[in-house]
Order: structure tokens, then C-alpha cells, then sequence
């Protein structure tokens, strides 16, 4: 096993945290932009990422003091990370792109270098937050495209059942209403139905 405080491993999980730290800050600031925008649940969903994003972190963060030990005190990191900002629509591309990257290509580098290290459980912890990545594009491809195509709140085929997150209200049609019958809250109330599959 390499010495960790030489090791390539601490530095990818000094990396890791910082990427996951800001990417939750991101997505907080776009939850924020979804609210502004009236698109309540997708707020709400986007936020969930935020907090996903924060526990990688303090995964990421664990690793490095169970580790490195007392040792551990300050970390030198050379990374870039992305900057941008935009319109809803975009910031859910880019963000997607990001997700992307982090799944099939730098979390599981790191994780070959952990295992090659000869840090198997950091190696695994890697593999393990790159499949939530995957699943994080997925939904926002999903949010993307539907808002692109003007069918966020519309079923694909046929009637569907939609639901006020704010009062429960069960509302069957070929698409949302723009205002709950019940509780008056604007369209973007309603639950998105997210379809894990949707996206290959």
C-alpha cells in the first residue's frame, strides 16, 4: 500500500470533496433559480441533489481524516471547476455535462489509482458515488428536455394522474392544470415525474 500522505488517492479525495462541495452550492443556487421561475417541485428536487452532493462531500472528507490521520492538515489541490451561469434551461445542461464527466470519466480514474494504491475502500467508495452521478444526468436530462420541449407537465401518451405537492390534489388529464383547483398554486406545484429509465 502506497504511504497515503504520498499517495495520488489523498489528493483525488481532496479533489472530489471540493468538486462535491461546490457542485451542492450550484445546485442550490439553481434551486433557487427553478423557484424563482414558479417550478416549485423541480426546486424541491433540485435541492435533494444539493444535499446529495454534501453527503459525497463528507464521505470524500471521512476518508481523508480516517486516513491520514492527525497528519492531515492542509492539502494542495490543482484542479479546475466549472464557473458559469445562465438561464434555467442551461444551467440544467451544464450541470447534466458535469454529472456526466464526474461518472464515466474522473471518479472512476481515481478509482483505478485508489486501487492500484491500495485503497480498496476508497476505490469503492468512488464507484459507489459515480452511479449517483449517473442518476443525477438522468434527471437532468430529463428536466432539460421536458422544459425545452414544453412537456414538463404533459404525459407522453394518453391522460395521467398529476399531484399538488402543496394540497395532494389528484388531477387526471393530458397534462397538468396551470393552477391547482384546490390550493390555487401555479402549475409548477405539480410532481414531475421522473423516469430513471428515460435516459440511457
Amino acid at each position: 500500500m502506497v504511504d497515503f500522505q504520498k499517495s495520488k488517492t489523498k489528493e483525488n479525495l481532496a479533489r472530489a470533496f471540493a468538486a462535491e462541495c461546490q457542485e451542492g452550492a450550484r445546485y442550490q443556487f439553481m434551486s433557487k433559480t427553478a423557484m424563482q421561475q414558479q417550478y416549485v417541485y423541480m426546486s424541491a428536487l433540485i435541492r435533494t441533489l444539493a444535499h446529495n452532493e454534501m453527503a459525497h462531500a463528507k464521505q470524500f472528507f471521512e476518508k481523508i481524516t480516517e486516513h491520514g490521520g492527525k497528519d492531515v492538515q492542509n492539502i494542495e489541490i490543482c484542479a479546475g471547476y466549472p464557473f458559469r451561469s445562465g438561464e434555467l434551461i442551461e444551467l440544467l445542461e451544464l450541470e447534466s455535462k458535469n454529472e456526466h464527466s464526474s461518472a464515466e470519466s474522473i471518479y472512476p480514474e481515481f478509482a483505478d489509482i485508489a486501487k492500484e494504491e491500495g485503497y480498496d475502500d476508497v476505490a469503492k467508495l468512488f464507484n459507489m458515488v459515480a452511479d449517483v452521478e449517473k442518476s443525477h444526468e438522468k434527471i437532468l436530462i430529463q428536466l432539460h428536455d421536458e422544459l425545452k420541449n414544453g412537456t414538463l407537465y404533459k404525459c407522453c401518451e394518453g391522460e395521467g394522474c398529476f399531484k399538488c405537492d402543496e394540497c395532494g390534489t389528484i388531477y387526471t388529464g393530458k397534462s397538468a392544470p396551470k393552477e391547482c383547483p384546490l390550493c390555487h398554486q401555479p402549475q409548477g406545484y405539480y410532481r414531475i415525474n421522473i423516469t430513471m429509465n428515460r435516459v440511457k
